[in-house]
């Protein structure tokens, strides 16, 4: 377990210590949300409640920093905290179902609307999300496979006095907005009884309107015992299309923590 230590502590290190590559947009030229890529580092805190064999209660924190703020808040500014709470029904041992709600506050970059003329100033938003989720697992030996299909639906309330009308000469409110987004996820893991590690790999794809971006990821679960697991891992999302400003390519390394009881 002190090796164990160790490589954490050396993962962070690495996290705060990885030079910004970012691709900053000239003064004067809008930033179209999507050119460039961003660098982060996404932290999670959960907790899980076994009720019985099938049912499940679960809490989890999230915290994250980016790289690439082009207001010239620099590397390591925060981006985006949530909190969830999530329930999930395991009525197969090859079957689980689970749903759940998460509010997030996030930071939206500031932005320019060329055709409606309206700049909007970067803020701190709230977003409210609900999930349901069906994951199927399939073991060939000591490798699992897995896939989740996840509908999700996002809305953001109506934020005041952020953006501002040139051609009117006023400030505007940002209105409300909701999305439904349908995810796919397909995970490999090397799942050997009586291993405390278990690597694994997986791609995930996001469908709105299309398809909007896509997750690879590989990294590896550390189970310290029963009750205490530490999850590493790097994350690479590529971004296709989408209506989200913010939004661009992104490398992720990540590091969470969860407690079962």
């Amino acid at each position: 377990m002190k090796n164990l230590a160790k490589s954490i502590i050396v993962f962070l290190a690495l996290a705060t210590a990885i030079p910004s590559h970012a691709e900053w947009e000239p003064e004067g030229t809008p930033f179209d949300g999507k050119s460039g890529n961003d660098f982060g580092v996404w932290m999670t805190v959960g907790a899980e409640k076994k009720i019985n064999k099938k049912w499940s209660l679960g809490l989890e924190f999230e915290y994250r920093l980016r790289d690439n703020i082009v207001d010239g808040k620099g590397w390591g500014a925060p981006s985006r905290w949530n909190i969830a709470i999530g329930a999930e029904y395991k009525p197969l041992n090859w079957l689980k179902v689970d749903a759940g709600y998460k509010f997030m506050r996030d930071y939206s970059l500031a932005e320019w609307n060329n055709e409606k003329q309206e700049e909007t100033t970067a803020f701190w938003g709230s977003k409210h999300r609900v999930y349901v989720s069906v994951t199927g697992s399939y073991k060939v030996q000591n490798v699992k496979f897995s896939l989740r299909e996840r509908w999700q639906y996002t809305y953001r309330p109506e934020v005041a006095d952020v953006t501002y009308d040139w051609e009117h000469d006023r400030f505007e409110p940002k209105k409300g907005k909701g999305k439904n987004v349908s995810r796919t996820r397909l995970q490999i893991s090397y799942d050997k009884k009586r291993t405390w590690w278990e690597p694994y790999i997986s791609a995930e794809m996001y469908i709105a309107h299309g398809l909007e971006k896509m997750r690879y990821t590989a990294g590896c679960d550390f189970k310290i015992n029963k009750q205490n697991h530490i999850d590493l891992y790097y994350r690479f999302v590529d971004i296709r299309e989408n209506d989200n400003f913010n939004n661009r390519d992104s490398h992720v390394l990540g590091v969470g923590y969860q407690f079962k009881f």
